[in-house]
C-alpha cells in the first residue's frame, strides 16, 4: 500500500497479534471443562470430553430394564416343581448349575436355596452359555436358562399359570434329561422414580423403548407399567446392539441408558451412551456418562446440563468471532499498535473465560 518497510512490518504484527486464535482455543475446552465439573457436582461421571456435545442432538432413549428401570436385585418369588421331582433336588441342582455365574438370577437361586437349607448339588461338566448354564448332576443331563436355551421346557410351561403373579416377573426353567422339571419365577421392583422420569423425558424425545434379555412379556409389562410402549425382550447382547443400530438407520440419534455388561455392545454403538453406576465395569467403559447414584432420575439433568454447556460453547464462539471481525480489519488500517492488539487479544480471553465461569457460578 505505499508504506514503508517499518510502518508495514508494526502492521503486520499488530494483524498477527490481534487475530491470533487465543480466544478461540479457549472458547469450546473451557465450556466443556467447566460442564464436567459442574457434572461432578451433581454425581454424573462424564468419561468423555465429547459427551455433551453428542448429547445435544439425541432425539430417542433406549432403557434396558434389568438394573436401570428395575433395582436388579432379582429374587426368586416361586418355585413350581413338576409332579414326580423332588423339590429339594431341584433347588439343589439349580444351585449347583448357578455356581459358576455371578448374574443377578444366580446370586437370587442361591439365596433361594439358602433360605430352605438346601445346599447346592455336586455338578460336573457345566458349560455357561449366554442364556443359560448345561451340566451334569450324576447321570443326569441339566439344562436351565431362559425361554430361548430350553426351547422344550419352556414350550412345556407354556399355559401352566406359573407367571401368574402380581408383579412382573422372569421364568427360568430347570431341564432335566430334556423334560421340564422346575419353573422359577422371579421378581424385581421397578424404581420408585422411574414413571416420573418418563413423563419428564416425554416431553422432549417422541420415542422410548425398552429392551432386555428377559423374556418378552414381563419387559412389555414393565415398559408398559411405566409409561413405554415400546419394548422388546430375549435379546442378546449382540441383537441389543443390532436394535440401536437399527435406530440409526432411520435417521435417529439414540441415547441408550444400561448398567450391565450385557449393554455393553449395544451402548457402543449407540449416539450417546449414559452407564447407570452398578459397579460393572465393562458398561462404565463403553459408556460416555456414568451416573454414580445409580438411578437413572439423574438422565434429564444430564440433558439440561448439555444444553447449558453447548449454549455457552455457541456464546463463546461468538464472542471470539466478532472480535476477529472487528479487530483485525482495525489492525489493517493501522488505526491499532502491537501493544494494544496484544491487550485486545488479552481482553477477548478473559471475556470467554469471565462468561464461562458464569457457567459455574450460577449453580
Amino acid at each position: 500500500a505505499g508504506l514503508s518497510t517499518d510502518r508495514a512490518l508494526v502492521r503486520a504484527v499488530t494483524v498477527m497479534v490481534i487475530s491470533c486464535p487465543c480466544a478461540l482455543g479457549v472458547a469450546i475446552p473451557m465450556a466443556r471443562l467447566a460442564g464436567v465439573s459442574l457434572a461432578g457436582r451433581k454425581g454424573i461421571l462424564v468419561r468423555e470430553i465429547e459427551a455433551f456435545e453428542r448429547a445435544g442432538p439425541v432425539d430417542s432413549v433406549v432403557f434396558d430394564k434389568t438394573g436401570t428401570l428395575t433395582h436388579g436385585r432379582w429374587e426368586v418369588l416361586r418355585a413350581d416343581v413338576c409332579p414326580g421331582v423332588d423339590a429339594s433336588t431341584a433347588i439343589g441342582w439349580a444351585a449347583g448349575l448357578e455356581t459358576v455365574s455371578d448374574h443377578e438370577i444366580a446370586r437370587a437361586v442361591a439365596a433361594y436355596a439358602g433360605k430352605r437349607g438346601i445346599p447346592a448339588a455336586a455338578v460336573t461338566d457345566v458349560r455357561v452359555h449366554p442364556n443359560g448354564i448345561a451340566g451334569r448332576a450324576g447321570t443326569h443331563r441339566l439344562r436351565i436358562g431362559g425361554q430361548g436355551f430350553v426351547r422344550k421346557a419352556a414350550k412345556a410351561a407354556a399355559g401352566s399359570g406359573a407367571d401368574e403373579i402380581d408383579t412382573p416377573t422372569s421364568r427360568v426353567f430347570l431341564e432335566v434329561d430334556g423334560k421340564l422339571a422346575a419353573t422359577f419365577s422371579f421378581g424385581d421392583r421397578i424404581r420408585s422414580t422411574v414413571p416420573a422420569l418418563v413423563r419428564e423425558l416425554k416431553a422432549t424425545f417422541d420415542k422410548m423403548a425398552v429392551i432386555s434379555g428377559d423374556g418378552d412379556l414381563v419387559t412389555r409389562r414393565v415398559a408398559e407399567s411405566v409409561g413405554i410402549q415400546t419394548a422388546r425382550g430375549n435379546l442378546m447382547p449382540a441383537e441389543k446392539a443390532d436394535y440401536i443400530r437399527e435406530f440409526i438407520r432411520k435417521g435417529r440419534r439414540p441415547a441408550m441408558v444400561g448398567d450391565g455388561i450385557n449393554d455393553a455392545a449395544a451402548m457402543a454403538r449407540a449416539h450417546l451412551s449414559v452407564a447407570v453406576h452398578s459397579g460393572q465395569a465393562l458398561a462404565a467403559e463403553a459408556a460416555h456418562l456414568t451416573l454414580m447414584r445409580g438411578d437413572p432420575a439423574q438422565l434429564p439433568e444430564v440433558f439440561a446440563l448439555s444444553r447449558r454447556v453447548n449454549r455457552k460453547v455457541m456464546q463463546n464462539l461468538w464472542c471470539a468471532w466478532i472480535y476477529n471481525l472487528i479487530g483485525i480489519p482495525v489492525a489493517v488500517s493501522g488505526l491499532l499498535t502491537p501493544l494494544w492488539a496484544a491487550t485486545a487479544m488479552l481482553l477477548s480471553s478473559l471475556t470467554v473465560i469471565g462468561n464461562t465461569l458464569l457457567l459455574v457460578r450460577r449453580n
